[in-house]
């Protein structure tokens, strides 16, 4: 599991690079950190596994819009097995290619404005 999920993630993360540094002026860089970068990680289920969020439903649901939640859970379902709860697996790799698909199309889609402008 870990070594299918791992590139997966990679690809993933470069995607949101790629289109988090062509959306973003490079005057404003430092306003991503205390505006994306931040939120994501402490509402990325990193620091905890999603399903601990189960006395807030309000907030589980809402973080499922955060792509760093399903690396999360699909790095601690990878390394952890069944020891630590965790998400469905056809969830984590479905919302990863998902989010992958589409955040590597609007980053290409703003690399090419910025190359071609």
């Amino acid at each position: 599991m870990t070594l299918t999920f791992l590139p997966l993630a990679a690809v993933l993360g470069a995607s949101l690079g790629l289109t988090v540094g062509t959306r973003v002026e490079p005057r404003q860089v430092p306003l991503v950190f205390s505006l994306l970068v931040l939120p994501m990680t402490f509402l990325g289920a990193v620091y905890y596994p999603w399903t601990s969020l189960e006395p807030l439903p309000w907030l589980r649901w809402g973080v499922l819009v955060n792509p760093l939640v399903y690396l999360s859970e699909g790095v601690r379902m990878g390394l952890t097995g069944d020891t630590i709860p965790h998400m469905n697996g056809v969830v984590v790799y479905g919302a990863c290619i998902a989010f992958t698909a589409v955040l590597l199309w609007v980053g290409i889609q703003g690399f090419r404005r910025r190359v071609l402008t």
